[in-house]
């Protein structure tokens, strides 16, 4: 606790320093850019979780205390920029995989990430961590994303030239990050883009194509031994992949196709496999109409940077396969998110169709509607498992609308509802039975201003399900005072016991009795806002779940605590 009140102190001082200039002026010409971000929770003891078993104090080997800080400093004089990163850990937040997987024994981590860059009129050249990706990143992406503290920037080299917006080639080496350490398993790759618009003098629309190939080392002395179990040719996994844009008077099209040409050692399914990808996106957009559509279909496109047990967790993973599913902000919309089916079956097939329509008077800025609505469903494809043979099932459906309505320059209303079904079986383990659930979900949400700086928000929810975890209720009622406070109280709760005991693996008793709890997961916070600075503090009970960024998601364990969030940039 001690701690937590050091870094209440630390804010007050920091409030002083957010009146400096965003950026900091060198010399006569350079800038200094200095952007810091703390993330801290203190776990406090809750009797109630740790009767059920959603607790266990002897797993929590590192302490009550949890901190993931990044302090991030750039340099730029003319087309020379240089920075460094100071990612720690001291220790890390329960359920990331930083302290899960990190390779030494301290409980205390801290990662530097540092580069030099030059950049000319039609080339560039970077030396040091790179982040990048080719294409959609179906075969590299190299990316930090801090919700989900993952980070597997490549140590090395890369260059590109640009020859009159006509062809545009890059290339890149390096060693790729494995949560504290740096894996030997060295990755480089190619990425060409032509553009034929540009060539031929075609202005009205964009049409062009690519192209990309990513080599990764992997054959160790550690691997020599699979390597002869599984027959795999070659130490080195070559992928490719080929794409088309095309973009004309509001319609869009972006495909793309890829494989491993050679078996994949690392496969996180099967020992040792080949695998493909085919994403497919369309866009179309009149006026205040816009429609998207997603398709993809993948097999064993999954690739890990090291062969490790189990995969050795979401940050083990060198390329990009996010959930093309909609990425809910209403916490009971987003209580059971589809987790992919692919980490156990190798392969799924699925996408989503997005709709949106705006109805909107010119003369009344301050009245309109907002109509949206979302449709994604996934399958698995045919497989082999517990040497059977498997057909493609569907995992996951999930349909939902909203409306917005902006009923003057004071109060704007929305209602959304989702129809859920997923199958539950999947998510455990690969049966060739299937347990589906569904979930109703309804939300209504009211912005109420009452002037420029005062305004409140209501927001209520209700789940309705006849299976898995039963039906639950969910309302937030936030106040702001703009443009710096805000304050809110939030409280979530199954209002019936739960109806399938089997699967509720939230809510069951570890002794397997069949007990069921009805819990409160209840919220109290405050945010402040000044300049550069932002800090929001909440105390609450976090249920067990899956938090999800950019289509990719990780576990979050329950906790009940005092969390204290920090960013500042100047």
């Amino acid at each position: 606790m001690k701690k937590f009140l050091l870094l209440i102190s630390v804010l007050a001082l920091a409030s002083l320093a957010s009146e400096a200039s965003a950026q900091i002026k060198v010399g006569n010409e350079g800038q200094l850019t200095v952007a810091l971000e703390s993330n801290n929770n203190y776990y406090a003891k809750d009797k109630t979780l740790e009767e059920i078993g959603l607790i266990n104090p002897d797993d929590r080997t590192r302490g009550n205390f949890g901190s993931n800080d990044y302090l991030k400093v750039d340099y730029r004089l003319g087309r020379f920029s240089a920075g460094v990163q100071l990612d720690g850990y001291l220790p890390s937040l329960y359920g990331y995989d930083a302290y899960e997987y990190q390779q030494r024994d301290s409980k205390l981590t801290a990662f530097v990430t540092k580069y030099v860059q030059w950049e000319d009129q039609n080339w560039g050249v970077r030396l040091g961590d790179i982040f990048d990706q080719f294409g959609n990143g179906l075969i590299f992406r190299s990316y930090e994303d801090r919700a989900l503290a993952f980070n597997n920037s490549l140590a090395g080299a890369r260059a590109y030239y640009n020859f009159n917006n006509f062809v545009n080639v890059k290339v890149l080496a390096g060693a790729p990050r494995l949560y504290d350490v740096r894996s030997k398993n060295l990755i480089w790759g190619a990425d060409l883009s032509v553009s034929i618009s540009d060539i031929i003098g075609w202005y009205d629309g964009m049409v062009s194509v690519e192209g990309s190939y990513v080599g990764r080392r992997q054959k160790g002395i550690a691997d020599d031994f699979m390597l002869s179990l599984t027959g795999v040719d070659g130490d080195i996994l070559n992928m490719v992949s080929g794409r088309a844009n095309v973009e004309y008077k509001g319609i869009s099209f972006r495909g793309e196709y890829a494989a491993k040409l050679n078996n994949d050692l690392y496969n996180p399914v099967l020992p040792a496999a080949k695998g493909n990808v085919v994403s497919i996106d369309l866009g179309y957009n009149y006026k205040r109409f816009s429609a998207s559509a997603t398709f993809r279909r993948q097999e064993n496109m999954l690739t890990n940077i090291e062969l490790r047990p189990l995969g050795i967790g979401g940050g083990n993973v060198m390329n990009y396969l996010p959930l093309l599913t909609r990425q809910h902000t209403y916490s009971l919309a987003n209580l059971n998110p589809y987790r992919g089916s692919s980490v156990h079956t190798g392969g799924e097939i699925g996408g989503q169709i997005d709709l949106y329509y705006s109805i909107r008077n010119p003369k009344m800025r301050s009245k309109y509607w907002n109509f949206h609505a979302n449709f994604s469903m996934f399958n698995t494809i045919d497989h082999e498992a517990f040497g059977m043979e498997m057909e493609g099932r569907n995992v996951w459906l999930d349909f939902n609308f909203d409306v917005e309505r902006q009923w003057n320059k004071s109060l704007k209303t929305t209602f959304l509802y989702s129809f859920q079904r997923w199958d539950e079986e999947i998510n455990h383990f690969d049966s060739p039975m299937a347990h589906y659930c569904r979930s109703h979900i309804f939300v209504g949400d009211v912005t109420y201003k009452f002037n420029k700086k005062h305004s409140i928000r209501v927001e209520a929810q209700y789940l309705a399900s006849n299976d898995y975890e039963g039906d639950w209720v969910a309302g937030t009622i936030e106040y702001n005072f703009a443009p710096k406070f805000s304050f809110y109280v939030s409280d979530m709760w199954n209002c019936e016991k739960m109806q399938d005991a089997q699967y509720g693996n939230f809510f069951y008793n570890s002794l397997g009795d069949g007990d069921h709890y009805l819990l409160h997961y209840y919220q109290v916070g405050a945010s402040f806002t000044h300049n550069s600075l932002r800090a929001q503090l909440s105390y609450g009970r976090n249920r067990a779940g899956y938090v999800c960024s950019g289509g990719v998601c990780r576990f979050q364990p329950a906790y009940t605590g005092v969390n204290l969030s920090v960013t500042l940039s100047f």
